[in-house]
């Protein structure tokens, strides 16, 4: 079932089955803003603090805004610069298919939401679905010019968390690369052994593990190289639900993890972010020999699914 909705202060479109219960606003980059289990009775994505969401403009400030639910980051994470066909050209903070709005059609169960973007000549559609316990988002993203241009496609899903969730990274994974300076996990690029490691004073630390909400800290790391294989997960014993992402490891070789234990804004949150580019700016990826190039005739496409099961205890 899909149907036009409101949601807060926006249109929106919601998919239901007897399992999930889904909400799109496609005026705000097709974003998702709830993804419900209807058995275990679970939201699982971090919702908007206020009221009412703003409608942010190109280049606004991510954090000036609702910072909730699922936006897609592209053609960067961290704001960048650019030259493209002897032009500077600025990527705003997180992309700009977050500020976007968005076309949408609703075809024999599929919601299908398609814009062409204003700072580079580039379509982006993506088609959502429900099967069952699952939501599955197919991406097209195609490069309508003559000229290649480098980009970051991340997954910035934010979700709920709290003190005994646990956190599964991609199977063989045992070393994380820390990319936000930190009292915790030190500077930018130090290696650490996962699932555990040691804090600058030479604490157990688990990588895998939420702190609490008071902690008034955030961090960030990847998984250190390319990833094994395209799943991760976030179990969460006391809601009875266990959160995995299926993605293409070939076309997203990277995942990064970002959490806020009340360090950004007091919100309390995690993200596991699968992405084609290490890590968040243009500059760096380059730098790392890491960036992607959506050339001509040669779309990006891939399908991401995020099943939200009920477990039993």
């Amino acid at each position: 079932m899909i149907y036009k909705n409101t949601f807060k202060n926006m249109s929106s479109i919601t998919l239901e089955n007897d399992e999930l219960k889904i909400i799109v606003i496609p005026s705000l980059g097709g974003k998702l803003v709830s993804l419900y289990n209807k058995l275990s009775k679970f939201e699982l994505l971090f919702q908007n603090k206020e009221n009412e969401y703003k409608k942010p403009g190109l280049n606004s400030d991510f954090a000036s805004f609702d910072a909730s639910g699922f936006d897609d980051a592209f053609p960067t994470i961290d704001s960048s610069r650019v030259q493209y066909e002897g032009k500077e050209i600025l990527y705003p903070d997180h992309g700009e298919i977050w500020t976007s709005s968005f076309d949408y059609r609703i075809i024999d169960g599929y919601l299908e939401l398609t814009c062409s973007i204003s700072i580079l000549p580039y379509t982006y559609k993506k088609l959502i679905h429900l099967e069952n316990d699952t939501v599955k988002i197919k991406y097209n993203i195609v490069n309508k010019s003559n000229s290649p241009f480098p980009c970051i496609w991340a997954m910035h899903c934010l979700v709920n968390c709290s003190e005994d969730i646990e956190i599964s990274f991609p199977k063989n994974t045992t070393e994380i690369i820390n990319v936000h300076d930190s009292d915790v996990l030190g500077k930018k690029n130090l290696i650490h052994s996962y699932p555990i490691t040691k804090t600058l004073d030479n604490k157990d630390y688990r990588l895998d593990r939420i702190g609490s909400s008071s902690l008034n800290k955030t961090e960030k790391y990847y998984v250190s190289g390319i990833v094994n294989e395209g799943k991760c997960s976030i179990y969460y014993p006391s809601n009875s639900s266990l959160f995995t992402i299926n993605f293409d490891k070939d076309k997203l070789p990277y995942l990064g993890f970002w959490v806020t234990e009340g360090g950004f804004r007091g919100d309390y949150n995690c993200a596991l972010e699968p992405t084609n580019g290490f890590y968040d700016d243009i500059d760096t990826a380059k730098s790392n020999n890491k960036l992607y190039y959506l050339r001509p005739k040669e779309p990006l496409n891939f399908e991401i699914s995020l099943q939200l099961k009920k477990v039993e205890q």
